[in-house]
């Protein structure tokens, strides 16, 4: 029986352990030079509440409407790094530049050709119906960072793919 790793897909979530499981699927794609490395990120959208307007005095927003001030919760101001106005298109663009960059510096930095994809979703279903869809030979994840306990209530997106994967799955530590 041979085994032969054609189909390799590493799920790359930007962390330590994300990375490690990238320099597990270079490894494989240096021993086997035909097979293809996809890198896959997931990316889980995020809402975020913006208070809409500016509240003047006397419950009048500057848009004319009446904002009954009993009704209103006091909004705290939250830093971040995004533009005024910028919407969610954005800030997923800027995510997944970010996940490509990194991946195409690892790449480039030991001489690897690889494949970037970019998934929607809940992370174990997109990973496990994508290796399944391209039939892939060996999903690479990363040892999760969280704690026992953690793991206990929550359990690990690595130990999640093991269970639902059609194929089998290393976990880089």
């Amino acid at each position: 029986m041979s085994i032969a790793f054609k189909q390799i897909v590493v799920a790359y979530d930007g962390s330590d352990e994300g990375k490690r499981a990238i320099e597990y699927g270079i490894y494989f794609k240096e021993r086997i030079p035909e097979s293809n490395l996809t890198i896959v990120h997931v990316y889980n959208e995020r809402v975020e509440q913006r208070a809409v307007g500016n509240p003047g005095s006397a419950g009048l927003a500057n848009d004319g409407y009446y904002i009954d001030p009993t009704q209103m919760h006091p909004v705290l101001p939250v830093e971040n790094n995004f533009n005024r106005g910028a919407d969610t298109h954005l800030v997923v663009s800027n995510s997944v530049t970010a996940a490509e960059s990194h991946r195409l510096s690892i790449l480039s930095e030991n001489g690897v050709d690889g494949n970037f994809e970019i998934l929607e979703g809940n992370p174990v279903e997109s990973i496990t119906s994508y290796a399944e869809r391209i039939g892939a030979d060996v999903i690479i994840v990363g040892n999760s960072g969280k704690s026992g306990i953690q793991k206990l209530f929550t359990g690990s997106t690595g130990s999640s793919i093991i269970k639902d994967a059609s194929c089998p799955v290393l976990i880089a530590k």
